[in-house]
Formats: C-alpha cells, structure tokens, sequence
C-alpha cells in the first residue's frame, strides 16, 4: 500500500512537472501580426508654389540615453537608425505632395518653414517606436505626439518580396498628421510663415535693419510687423547667400539619402535576425524564469512531502520529485544561459552598422571649400564661411557706395 501511495505521488509530482513545461513551451509560440497598408494622404486642395512650405527633418535622437540593461537594441545601430529613419519619413512625405523643399536638417540652426524633430524610443526589429515633434519657424508647436508599430515575422519574409520598411505605415501616419495640421492654414498664413522664416535668416547675418521687422508673442513665438522693400539691397545679397545655404544642405541631403541607400539591404537583413533574436530572446527568458519557478515550487512541494511523510516510500517519493524539480530549475537557466547567447550576437551584427562621413568638397562661384569632420561640425564650418562671405560682400558694397 506504501509503495502504491509512493507511486502515486511521484507520479503526482512529474505530472505536475510535465504541465508546467508544457505551459512554459506555450509561451514559444510566435504570435504573427498583420500590417494592413495605410493610404498616404494628399493635399485637399492644389496648392500654388507660394505657400508651399519647406520642411526641415532634424536627424532623429538615437534614444541611446533611454536604454536600460534590458534593452535589446545597441547604441552603434541606433546611431545608424537616427540617420535611416529621418530619410524613410522624408521620402513618405515628399511622395505627400504636400510641401516644398524637403531636406534633413543636421541641426535648426537651419532656418526652414516647418521642423520636425524626434527621439527613438525603441527600436527591436519587432517594435518601432518614435516620439514626435513638429513646431514652425514662429515657434509654434504644430504637434508633439508617440507613434508605434509592432510586426509580425511576415514583415520579414523574404517569399513576400517586400521593398519597402517594415514600419512604413508608422512613417505614413506621421505624415498624415502633419498634413492635417498644414491643411488648418490659410493661403495668407502660409504665405507668411514663409515669409517670416526669410526674416529670421536674414538676422543671423545682418541684425541691425532686420530686427525691426519681427515681433515676440506671448509664448516666445515670432510675428512678422511688416516686410522689407522687395528690391531692398541688404534683401538681395541676403537671398545670394540662402541660395548658398540650400547648396550646402541639398549635398547634406545626397548624403543622407546615399547613406539610407547603402545601408537599406543589410539593414534589413539585419533587421530580420534581429526580430527573430529579440523574439527568441525574450521567449527563451520568459520560459526560463517559468521553468525556475515551476521548479522551485515542485523543490517545496518534494521537501515539504518528505517532512510530512510517516513511511520511507513516501520519503523516496518526495525525494526523487524535488530533484526532478531540480532538473527543471537547471533548464530554466539553461534557456536563460540561450537568451543570453542570442543577445551576444546582436551586438556582433551590430558593430557593421557603424558609418563615418567623409570631407565635403563644395565648388562655390569664386572658391572651393573642403568641410571636414561630422555632420554638426561640418554645418559649424559652411555658417561661419557664409558670415565670411557676406561681410566681404557688404563691405565691398559700402565701398561701392
């Protein structure tokens, strides 16, 4: 009879051992999401030439300061990611038809119609998530709002031959709602907004007469008083060195559009390991802290048996459940121990994605200017010789004068 109640209560414990396992494995099943297209939205009305406003996308914020230990992304392919995103929501919103000049912008010191900034807030292969901001050249906030997306591994599989991103409907919304707002302004206020960015180009060069131009608001916003004569000769050279400017930004922006280029198809290559390695990852540590946990309860089950039994088969019983319980714990770690192994080869895809820019030679009218460094000290230097060349140019003519 002990012998028949020892039996059973081994087999008791095994059972239960075996549902718990069997639970944990459950939790491995890929959950697969479907990512019907969002239609880009078009302007309601056809808009003329003059108010079409142009659109500056400051290089995303990697996030990289957001990251915890948990985090599965790494700083090298976020450095990349800030780069690549801010072009794949410029090619959204130039396919809009909805603005001018579209460029992304190292920096607002760059003087635009409309800036929209934002920070990577995750970013897994799996998950996108982006913060945004749009505010315009008045300092108006036109809107700040979190946009995410998840994907099923059908985002990444090759027999769909997809081309476009994985997270392109994240982008198109981005866009939409920027459309929306524009589409709250009138003719005459867009005509404006353009104007007064023209404004505020010109007081970084030349303070003194253009200051008076433009007001402060409530809410440290900006407000056009009036404008300057349009064959006004500070205007004009002005106008000379804006042209200047676009030059600098439109090389800026056949880097980055060569830079998103180069880097799409690894990128998505790496990309889709890194889903199937974030999945697996948090599956296999989800499974392992399971099996941890259903093998310590099956550990205090098999003692508290053993201390409660009054016969040595029940005992031997308890015994062989809570080392069976302990089998159970050591695979817990054991799909933790791989959890962590999947991680390790993110990180060794990750240092591939690493890009540097390379010196800037720009042909200008009456010399030829080599730029070197990053992309922030590279705008530092182009400011500081379009200061030069527009001292040079008033002064010479005052001198005319």
């Amino acid at each position: 009879m002990r012998f028949v109640m020892a039996a059973t209560c081994l087999k008791s414990i095994a059972l239960m051992g075996m549902l718990l396992i069997a639970f944990s494995s459950q939790a491995a099943i890929d959950k697969v999401t479907s990512s019907t297209p969002i239609s880009l939205l078009s302007p309601s009305r056809a808009l003329v030439v003059e108010e079409l406003l142009d659109v500056g996308i400051l290089v995303l914020d990697d996030g990289v300061d957001l990251m915890d230990e948990e985090d599965t992304s790494l700083p090298e392919v976020r450095m990349a990611e800030s780069v690549y995103f801010s072009s794949q929501l410029h090619r959204v919103l130039e396919k809009s038809g909805a603005w001018g000049a579209l460029r992304v912008i190292p920096s607002n010191d760059i003087v635009v119609d409309l800036y929209v900034s934002g920070v990577i807030i995750q970013s897994d292969g799996e998950t996108l998530n982006i913060k945004v901001k749009a505010t315009d050249s008045s300092g108006k906030k036109w809107m700040e709002k979190q946009y995410q997306q998840r994907v099923g591994k059908y985002a990444y599989d090759r027999r769909l031959k997809k081309t476009g991103d994985p997270f392109q409907n994240l982008f198109i919304r981005i866009a939409n709602d920027l459309l929306t707002m524009r589409e709250t302004l009138s003719r005459k206020e867009a005509i404006n907004l353009r104007s007064l960015s023209e404004i505020l180009f010109a007081q970084q060069f030349s303070p003194e007469p253009f200051n008076e131009y433009t007001t402060k608001k409530a809410g440290n916003t900006s407000e056009i008083l009036r404008l300057p004569a349009e064959n006004d000769p500070i205007l004009k050279r002005i106008r000379k060195i804006r042209d200047r400017e676009y030059l600098y930004i439109d090389r800026m922006q056949e880097y980055y559009d060569e830079f998103a280029s180069k880097m799409h198809a690894p990128y998505q290559e790496f990309r889709r390991s890194s889903y199937d390695s974030v999945v697996k990852s948090r599956q296999l540590k989800k499974q392992g802290n399971q099996r941890m946990l259903a093998g310590a309860g099956i550990i205090l089950a098999g003692i508290y048996g053993r201390t409660q039994s009054d016969s040595g088969a029940g005992r031997l019983a308890s015994t062989v459940g809570a080392g069976a319980g302990g089998m159970i714990v050591k695979s817990g770690l054991e799909k933790k121990q791989q959890a962590a192994s999947y991680d390790e080869s993110l990180a060794e895809m990750g240092s591939s994605l690493e890009a540097t820019l390379t010196p800037q030679v720009i042909q200008l009218e009456d010399r030829t200017v080599t730029l070197t460094g990053n992309v922030e000290a590279q705008y530092q230097q182009w400011q500081e010789l379009l200061a030069q060349i527009y001292r040079e140019e008033r002064g010479a003519f005052k001198n005319d004068t």
